[in-house]
């Protein structure tokens, strides 16, 4: 092309580049919602209750009760890290991340199940670790997750300054301020 030529005419690599759709976060919350349920229940039932039966009585009745309660904990594990991507989906997500993290969920909502049924104990426990690992992971590396959180945080410092400054502009018994001011404020 020659210097002289029209700027209209030079090549535009920008719109050759294909756009990712950004997905609802009330859609995002619903399938991830979805997903939770699914494989939660998914992680009950897979496992034939004859064979949870043979599991529970070979394992004895003290492994068994020790194993559901690590089930349970497990469970309330899944249910924070669970609540944290629900919070993190209150944002646009694209398609790729959401299935990211519903695969991470998911695995992580299905060990608790295979768990308690004792019969699949490594798998239930390989999948929730991994599951929580890859959610974790998930969170670090995503780059509206620091948005949010520190949106969330300004707004937070924001209310306290707010109430700390009404409590001092409100007089006590006396006429006095509740808090005492600071200096250089």
């Amino acid at each position: 092309m020659s210097a002289s030529a029209p700027a209209s005419h030079a090549p535009t690599f920008a719109a050759a580049r294909p756009t990712t759709l950004a997905l609802n976060p009330a859609a995002a919350r619903t399938l991830l919602v979805g997903v939770l349920v699914l494989a939660g229940v998914a992680g009950f039932v897979a496992t034939s209750p004859a064979a949870a039966s043979a599991a529970t009585t070979a394992a004895g009745r003290e492994l068994t009760h020790l194993l559901r309660a690590m089930a349970g904990l497990k469970a309330l594990f899944a249910a924070g890290a669970a609540a944290v991507t629900y919070w993190r989906l209150g944002s646009a997500i694209t398609w790729p991340r959401l299935a990211a993290y519903a695969l991470a969920v998911a695995a992580m909502a299905a060990g608790p199940g295979l768990i308690w049924d004792m019969a699949h104990v490594r798998l239930g426990a390989a999948l929730l670790h991994g599951g929580l690992f890859a959610t974790v992971v998930l969170l670090w590396r995503d780059p509206a997750m620091s948005a949010r959180l520190s949106a969330s945080i300004a707004a937070r410092r924001a209310r306290l300054a707010q109430s700390l400054s009404a409590r001092r502009e409100t007089p006590a018994r006396g006429g006095r301020p509740c808090l005492p001011s600071l200096p250089g404020r």
